[in-house]
């Protein structure tokens, strides 16, 4: 899993919002990403570990240890999600 700042997402922020890619929830902290480029789909999951947020995904920029936009748009769904967990409760 990659350490997800504010340094390392930036580049990733920017190629999310001009791509819009579509994310679909899968279960809690698991998102499907939908690559802007072809017909991939990339499964991206967070989670955190004293207080640090990491997150994984499937594509090869991933796996290089860079953050990537499917993070990024995954990582934007879970925040989304989580706070709205924390007003229904």
């Amino acid at each position: 899993m990659i350490r997800l700042t504010t340094e390392n997402t930036q580049k990733a922020v920017a190629k999310c919002k001009q791509l819009k890619p579509r994310v679909k929830f899968i279960q809690d902290c698991l998102f499907a990403v939908s690559s802007a480029n072809n017909s991939n789909v990339y499964h991206v999951s967070f989670d955190v570990k004293d207080g640090e947020k990491f997150g994984q995904c499937e594509c090869k920029a991933s796996e290089k240890g860079l953050v990537c936009y499917h993070l990024v748009a995954g990582a934007t769904a879970n925040i989304y999600r989580q706070s709205l967990k924390r007003q229904t409760a």
